[in-house]
């Protein structure tokens, strides 16, 4: 894992990078969230291009914390940038009865946990492909653990023009926030998607790591399985689960790695899995097409 040095290296090699793909207009449009990882771009690429060329939109819908929003436009007023506040309410569900309705055989579920808050993401690529036509560019805000694991929706979240932060785990992204001046609630806040109240990546995570992947719709939880879950989640770590990926990625076994991260071996076997299965079904590449003859 980079140390606070390398990463202050490491900044003047990411601005160059978003300075280069934002040419020749410089126009960025930038989907911030509240979250930590946002917020860190929408600063590297004002100091990479300046505030005159950003524009920062966040979407409010149902069961989204107060918080967040408040985070956007702390954020916006720090970089004196606009904030387009996007209000979305229930669409999630009203999408996805559409869709239950119109393809009752898929299991599209309304009234589920998964089903609405995946069509969170779904909206907000449409308002991401809005701007886009409008001659901005988008930056994507996933980070290398996120796209390591499969943290991500390939046609939502994931999308963009280009990736500042998707080489840094979330644990550098973290110490990055501390040397470019987010605020220290932002920081210190726990990593959710924000899609209801009290969700947060790492519960999410102990699911997925539970199910050794995603979790497909209509998947339910018994209450055993809830239980074991919990104990998963009580050991789990942003850093953790960094050192564990980075050590998979360096060749070592389950044994060496649950020493290194103090992660029983069956949990650092279920995060292999996971990232293997996440490579299989979630980092596919996009946009694949014959070669010309």
């Amino acid at each position: 894992m980079k140390t606070v040095l390398e990463l202050k290296d490491e900044l003047e090699r990411i601005l160059v990078f978003i300075y280069e793909q934002a040419k020749p207009n410089y126009k960025i449009a930038i989907p911030v969230s509240g979250g930590l990882d946002s917020d860190v771009v929408a600063r590297l690429c004002e100091k990479a291009v300046g505030k005159e060329n950003l524009r920062l939109f966040t979407v409010v819908q149902e069961g989204l914390e107060e918080k967040y929003t408040q985070n956007a436009i702390n954020l916006a007023d720090d970089l004196g940038v606009h904030l387009a506040i996007i209000q979305l309410g229930t669409m999630n569900k009203t999408l996805i009865e559409i869709m239950h309705d119109a393809a009752p055989n898929e299991a599209f579920q309304p009234d589920s946990l998964l089903d609405p808050a995946r069509a969170n993401c779904s909206l907000r690529t449409a308002i991401i492909s809005t701007y886009q036509d409008k001659g901005y560019l988008i930056p994507s805000n996933s980070n290398r653990t996120e796209i390591e694991m499969g943290f991500f929706l390939p046609f939502g979240d994931n999308l963009g023009h280009f990736k500042p932060i998707a080489h840094l785990y979330k644990s550098e992204v973290k110490i990055l926030a501390s040397l470019i001046g987010c605020r220290s609630e932002v920081i210190d806040q726990p990593p959710s998607a924000g899609f209801w109240e009290g969700e947060t990546d790492l519960e999410d995570m102990a699911y997925w790591i539970y199910n050794k992947g995603p979790i497909p719709g209509g998947r339910i939880f018994t209450e055993e399985e809830d239980r074991k879950v919990a104990e998963i989640q009580s050991m789990l770590s942003q850093e953790r689960i960094d050192r564990c990926l980075i050590s998979i990625a360096e060749g070592k076994s389950d044994k060496e790695i649950a020493a290194i991260t103090e992660l029983t071996e069956s949990i650092v076997h279920t995060v292999r899995l996971t990232k293997e299965n996440a490579a299989k079904t979630k980092n596919r590449p996009l946009m694949v097409t014959l070669e010309r003859k």
